[in-house]
């Protein structure tokens, strides 16, 4: 309930689909009087195939019904080939008190409304026996096994019989309910086996009606003088098909009005009959010959054909453009830009779980669930009027559900999914119109397309910047001695032959050479563990002598080394400054931290200029030359 206006959902696939879109069209006039708005759930596949990945992610759109908000629910299972979670929806409402009606399928539980196919089918068939005097009949089916094709081939025999025609099973063909296995059908009796033409072929759609009828007069067969052909459903094109074709129309106002009539019923806690049955019309036309043939109405379909290659292109078009803007997106910010520019709907709201472009999980909960609580409503306008990004209870579906019922027009909710993995919803208001609902149906497919890319685009950049840092934290293990923090000596010389080749005219290269002294009578006296603090000591001695500039390095065990760049001239200061800061260094930390040795260390200088014959490892050892000079002339004076 919202407001004074009452929300009745529909569970439905493919609205765009002529029988749908009429049905649809009828119940929501009759809705509208009683102050009634419909809420369309709405897959963009009706579960034929059972093992396609993809409709895992469409079912989940009847896991965001808000039961709280509704009036009462009508199912169309046969538009969703009876699908499990149809059972669910309706034990749900159940629960919610809710009065749930089911169309062309008894469910559990549920009022059921259906058309009367196979009496209206029985009618036909005795239209063409009695009326145009047919002996041969001959039938295409739809699916073997389907309820609606069996209930036809029955009415079709019974036809037969009470009439006192002969029947058997090798006048019924299946043609799946459309043109390619029809035509398959037509050139395996009248080419292989050589059939004579029968008096009629009746069809079980009009589709197919439509494929026999070209099939005929192509093979120089005349429809009707030579064959009459009939079809069922009463779709447009049988209209404009020549001859036009006899055919059977549901009475899609007359269930409209009894639907919402019953709908009112029961949320008065009435009783009402728990079998429906509403009837179909029989349009007598020109391919069983009731009619003259005619072309009276071929600008007409001249002009509705030009109209839906037209809408078609502007689709293809709108698809092309979403999936382009989606794919260059940086982030989900951009959205409100991008359908803003583009103004696909008037009434569009695009929702999103709103963990699903975060990491580490991105939308694959551990809990199972397949939405959060919390929906990111990620852009939202009605009727062009566009308000601000929010995040909203899932239960709520949209942020202002009255903007949407205060129009007479049914609201779709849609499942956003990358194949069986619900991202979020759309929700829309188009135009009750054929081509606004076909442009819906291009529209999500082109969302779910582009946001799954998108979604993976997202993993993968979150994925990068883990093995960037990854990276580039082995890049500093690789580098870095592990101990000192200091780069060891595959670090200290890709960093020197770095500077080496951005250093400028007139510098020369130095290097201090370092070696702590007596580390392995500290280690073998006071353990490795004092050892490995000495280590650290004379590594943090050479940072407070070195400047910003130099290169710090622990070659190994108890070697060290510093290197640079400077003015030649300068060179010797240099070594003067940095030996007192870090003799200094040592005798402070000695002095201060009582430990039963000391730490002391050798040191030794290099400089050469940087020319043609310039070798780091020949400095490397005229610095340890003068290195062991220092120690060896130190252990004699600490001897002495």
């Amino acid at each position: 309930m919202t407001g004074t206006r009452r929300l009745i959902g529909l569970c439905l696939s493919q609205p765009h689909r002529e029988d749908r879109f009429y049905f649809l069209q009828a119940l929501n006039q009759y809705a509208v009087k009683q102050d009634f708005r419909l809420l369309v759930f709405n897959s963009c596949s009706d579960f034929y195939e059972t093992d396609n990945i993809n409709d895992h992610g469409e079912r989940t759109v009847f896991r965001l019904i808000p039961y709280h908000l509704l009036s009462g629910m009508i199912i169309f299972p046969e538009f969703l080939h009876e699908d499990p979670v149809l059972e669910q929806v309706a034990a749900d409402c159940r629960s919610h008190g809710l009065p749930v009606i089911s169309i062309d399928k008894d469910m559990q539980n549920c009022v059921s409304f259906a058309f009367s196919y196979a009496d209206i089918f029985e009618r036909l068939c005795a239209h063409v026996i009695e009326d145009h005097h047919a002996k041969k009949l001959m039938m295409i089916a739809g699916m073997k096994g389907n309820s609606f094709s069996e209930q036809r081939v029955a009415a079709f025999r019974k036809a037969l019989t009470d009439h006192g025609l002969y029947f058997d099973n090798s006048l019924i063909g299946y043609g799946n309910f459309w043109d390619g296995p029809t035509l398959d059908i037509m050139q395996e009796w009248f080419e292989e086996e050589e059939r004579p033409y029968p008096d009629a072929i009746i069809c079980a759609n009009d589709a197919m009606a439509i494929a026999v009828s070209s099939y005929l007069q192509k093979q120089g067969c005349r429809v009707p003088e030579d064959c009459i052909v009939t079809g069922f459903d009463g779709i447009k094109q049988s209209g404009y098909h020549m001859p036009h074709i006899t055919t059977c129309r549901q009475d899609y106002d007359t269930m409209g009005r009894k639907l919402i009539e019953a709908i009112e019923a029961l949320l008065r806690g009435e009783p009402y009959p728990k079998r429906n049955v509403i009837g179909f019309s029989l349009i007598r036309s020109q391919s069983c010959g009731c009619e003259p043939v005619s072309f009276g109405n071929i600008n007409d379909a001249t002009q509705e054909i030009f109209d839906r290659l037209r809408h078609s292109e502007q689709r293809q078009e709108m698809m092309c453009t979403v999936q382009s803007a989606i794919s260059k997106m940086k982030n989900i910010e951009e959205l409100p830009g991008i359908m803003s520019d583009r103004f696909i709907f008037p009434t569009t709201v695009v929702a999103f779980s709103n963990d699903i472009f975060d990491p580490p999980h991105y939308g694959f909960r551990p809990d199972g669930k397949l939405f959060t609580d919390q929906m990111q409503i990620s852009y939202q306008r009605y009727f062009w009027y566009q308000l601000a990004e929010c995040t909203i209870e899932r239960e709520m579906l949209v942020p202002r559900m009255e903007l949407l019922t205060g129009r007479s027009e049914p609201i779709f909710v849609c499942a956003l999914h990358f194949m069986e993995l619900p991202l979020g919803y759309c929700v829309f208001q188009p135009e009750l119109s054929v081509d606004d609902y076909e442009k819906m149906y291009t529209f999500m497919i082109a969302m779910n397309a582009s946001f799954g890319a998108f979604h993976g685009q997202m993993q993968i950049q979150s994925i990068n910047a883990q093995l960037n840092s990854v990276n580039a934290e082995l890049e500093q293990l690789y580098v870095h001695d592990y101990l000192t923090g200091l780069y060891n000596r595959r670090g200290f010389y890709k960093e020197f032959l770095r500077r080496q080749e951005q250093s400028g005219e007139g510098l020369e290269a130095y290097l201090v050479s370092v070696d702590l002294d007596r580390l392995k009578y500290i280690n073998d006296s006071f353990g490795h563990q004092e050892g490995d603090r000495a280590i650290c000591a004379v590594a943090d001695a050479l940072r407070a002598a070195a400047g910003p500039d130099d290169i710090c390095a622990r070659f190994g065990g108890d070697e060290y080394a510093v290197g640079g760049f400077l003015p030649a001239a300068l060179a010797d200061i240099f070594f003067e400054r940095f030996r007192r800061q870090f003799l200094d260094f040592l005798t402070a930390y000695n002095r201060d931290s009582a430990l039963p040795y000391p730490v002391e260390a050798s040191i030794g200088f290099s400089h050469e200029p940087v020319n043609a014959e310039f070798s780091l490892d020949n400095m490397i050892k005229n610095a340890d030359d003068r290195m062991y000079e220092y120690k060896l002339a130190h252990k004699k004076a600490r001897e002495c």
